[in-house]
Parts: structure tokens; sequence; C-alpha cells
């Protein structure tokens, strides 16, 4: 990963907004709370209703819609969506009773996924893109707190407790599979592993996991004033990444494939200073959202609870007074992924079919230096994690072309790169964007794909990625480009 470059503006100049805001409405209350989003920019929650009662949401395109409760229940809240559409959550069976864990499909109807026993409450935390639910419920004699259960697209519950861990229900899981919760632990196809907490500190708890294994929640602080900082766990390593403002609890809920991570510091305590919705890009330091809206915007957002690889965030501020669910959208994003003509293309991503640099469609411009069609795969592969890894273009071959660009604002980007090929592993993958190498690795037999990250300056319009010295047998999967 490149060496990040700083966020301040130039001395004396204002920064520039970085994302437009949406207030998302209501269910007709005077509450709203975002907790997902997926790659089309749907985003789930809940919402009060005029009655009082509370109802998962899904919002699209500027309208929300009421997922309802169950027969005879009267509250329910949506926690995570898919790129589907499904949706995990909670719902009552009775008004003013337990929730438990259910799932909506993409047209809306509800399963709870409970099971029988009466008082056996749950949630539904996360999805994943088949449709498992990570979540978990209390043990079968109702006592206590919900632990770990990975819900299959049936609805069968796999628990993921071991006669000598007890886990937490659990809060995230990815595309391959891998499900995290607290205390801190990652667990994969029956393999349980614990991650690693600061010495001397209170535990720690993990909230999410994006597609490439990256994990993010929180730790305990060591020493006698306590706390809790939010956490990076890659590789099984753990990196503190404190808190911002000073203040003493912060966790991060939500990290996307670029690595770009968003948290919420102090949530609910009190009484405590105002809580604080930040981001953290890959690298870098923590930044309040406050400062990256347009001024005078009427927002104070004090949480985020969701990031897209869009780059899109979600959570619940006040606006102009109201507890309201937002949406945060980049000033300009594009999500590209490398693929045959007539593939299918991935939620929320355009399609390279190697075509020579021109318009697209959505407004884009991006191509190649010659046409590369010829050189464009489908792999077809159930190793690959999702359709963005499972295909791919050449760009090293004899008489390939060599050179992508995007037309892009001048100005900062993240900009995370894969490459990778799920049927081989004949490359030593080295990829430069604006001249600073981002994707540098060889593949093995056990990690067939090469990723990276870069903070990049563009000042020619045309955000630039080349084959980069020592590289061999070059393949784009996806390109994700986020202004920052």
């Amino acid at each position: 990963m490149a060496v990040p470059i700083p966020f301040a503006a130039p001395a004396g100049a204002a920064a520039a907004p970085l994302y437009t805001v949406t207030d998302l409405g209501t269910l007709g209350g005077d509450l709203s709370v975002a907790n997902g989003i997926n790659n089309a920019g749907v985003v789930v929650g809940y919402s009060d209703l005029a009655s009082g009662s509370q109802h998962g949401f899904r919002w699209s395109a500027g309208t929300m819609s009421d997922l309802g409760v169950e027969a005879g229940g009267g509250d329910s809240v949506a926690n995570a969506v898919n790129d589907a559409g499904q949706v995990a959550g909670e719902a009552t069976r009775s008004d003013g009773g337990y929730a438990y864990p259910v799932r909506w499909s993409a047209a809306g109807v509800l399963q709870d996924l409970g099971g029988p026993v009466t008082n056996r409450l749950g949630v539904g935390n996360a999805i994943d893109p088949s449709g498992r639910v990570a979540g978990g419920q209390r043990p079968a004699d109702s006592e206590g707190s919900p632990e770990a259960i990975l819900y299959d697209t049936a609805g069968n519950p796999t628990e993921l407790s071991t006669p000598t861990q007890t886990l937490g229900a659990a809060t995230g899981i990815n595309a391959r599979g891998q499900v995290v919760g607290g205390p801190a632990f990652v667990w994969q196809n029956g393999t349980l592993t614990m991650l690693p907490v600061l010495p001397g500190g209170q535990g720690g708890s993990a909230n999410a996991i994006n597609v490439s294994g990256t994990i993010v929640g929180t730790v305990g602080r060591t020493g006698t004033l306590g706390g809790l900082d939010a956490a990076l766990w890659q590789n099984n390593t753990l990196t503190d990444l404190g808190t911002i403002d000073g203040i003493q609890y912060n966790q991060a809920t939500a990290i996307n494939a670029a690595g770009q991570i968003v948290g919420t510091a102090d949530p609910e305590c009190q009484p405590c200073a105002a809580p604080e919705a930040w981001l953290r890009q890959p690298g870098g330091a923590l930044t309040a959202l406050d400062t990256l809206i347009p001024a005078g915007s009427g927002w104070t957002l004090q949480g985020a609870t969701g990031i897209n690889d869009r780059g899109q965030i979600v959570g619940v501020g006040l606006h102009n007074g109201h507890k309201r669910a937002y949406l945060l959208t980049p000033v300009f994003a594009a999500t590209v992924n490398f693929e045959p003509a007539g593939a299918p293309v991935p939620t929320g991503y355009a399609a390279d079919t190697g075509a020579v640099y021109g318009a697209r469609s959505g407004g884009l411009t991006y191509g190649w230096n010659i046409d590369n069609a010829v050189n464009t795969r489908d792999r077809d592969s159930a190793t690959s994690p999702d359709q963005r890894y499972d295909t791919l273009i050449h760009m090293e071959r004899t008489g390939s072309a060599t050179v992508w660009e995007l037309a892009v604002p001048n100005g900062r980007y993240t900009v995370h790169v894969v490459s990778g090929d799920p049927d081989n592993i004949d490359s030593v993958y080295k990829i430069s964007v604006e001249g600073v190498l981002t994707v540098s690795g060889t593949p093995t037999a056990a990690n067939h794909w090469i990723e990276g990250t870069s903070l990049v300056t563009v000042s020619d319009g045309r955000l630039t990625i080349t084959n980069a010295a020592g590289s061999s047998n070059d393949k784009l999967d996806y390109v994700d480009v986020i202004a920052s």
C-alpha cells in the first residue's frame, strides 16, 4: 500500500466538501436511523411511525419503504442489506415482546429465523451475498445473552460457540463466509480464531469484515482510565486506531473493499461528549465527517454505521435538531469491473470490456490505449468470492493494451485495485496508479488475488493505471476510485 498523501488543505484555504448529504426522511414519525447500505445505494435501518412504533425500512432512490413486522408483532429493525436486496434484522412476535432474528427477501417477505422456543430472543446483524445471516440468539435454555449463529439460505442455524469459548452474537460476514463478532473473533467453515487485543486491556469486539478479510471493531485500552479505541485487524495483526477529539469511547463499525473505515466515537455514552461520526482513509487518521460535508448544511453527524464499495456512508445525525438517517455520497466515485461483453455486471459497477478510451454510460469516460477486448476473461470459478474476482483483463500480453485511464476532476482520490485469476497463479502483479505502486505481489495457491489501495493526486484530468517495473502477466479485476 502506498504512503498516504496528507489530507490537510493548503494554508488559508477551506477544504472543498467531499460529500453531499441526504436526509432519508422517516416513516411518519420524527426519528430514523440508517444501519447498512449495499453497492446499489440501497439503505436499511429503522424509523418511528406516527403511532410511535418502530419499523425497519428500505430506502432506495429517494423513497423510504416500510419493511413491516411479523403477524401480531409491533416493532422491527433492519440492520444490513446485500447486493441482491435481501435484508437481515430483528422483529418482535408480539407487541412489546422480545425480538427474534429475521430476514426479508428482496420482495419484502419476512422470514422468522428464531425457531420455536419462546423467549429465545436474538438478532440478525449481517447478511452475505447468498443470503446467509450472521447474528445470534439466547441459548436453548433461554438464559443469558444471544450467542453467535450463522443461518444458512434456508434459515437453518449453525451455532459458532465451542465448549471452551462462548461467543456473543455475530456482527459481520463477508463473501468468503468469514464471520466476526465479540469477544473479538473470526470464524470460517468451522474454524474459530480469536483475534489479538491490547496487552492488559479489556478485550475487544469485531464489528465488520470486508471481502479481503480485513476486520474492524473496538478494543479496550490499557491503563487505569479505561475506555475503548477503534481497532483494525489484518492478517491477525491488531492496529489500535485510537479515538478522535479525545473522546473516551470509540468504535469502528464498517469497512469497504478499499479499506475505508467509518465509526462512531462515544456511542450512546451518558454523560459524555457529543458523539461524532468519523472516516478513516487507508493509512490515515480519523477525520470527523462533519468536516467533509458542505458548511451550513444543518447537519451534526453523530454516528456512522455503514459504507459501501462506492464510498457512500450511512448513519444517524441531527438535521436541524431532528434525529435522522443520512446518506453521504462522494462528490465523485467510479467503480469499474473488467470483464467480457455480455458477462454479468456486479451491482454498483460499470463494465469495462476492453474498449479504447471514450465516453461510457452513466456519464463516465474511460478505457484503454488500444482495443483490448480480446484479452477479457470470465472464469466462472466456484473459488471466486464474487463476480469482481471472477472476471479480468490482461494488460501485459503480446500486443495487448498497457494503459487504462479514467476521466476525473483534478484532485485527490482513494484508488483500490485488485489483480488476480481464480484459475491461474502465473503472474507477478505490479500495477501503478498515477505513478504510485499500488498492487505488488505474487499470487500463491492459497491466495490467487493481490490488491492494494493508494491515495493519489490527479492534475491532468485523467487517472492513469499502468504496469509497473518488475511485473509479469499483469491482470486487472476491478477498480474503485473515490474522491478523497
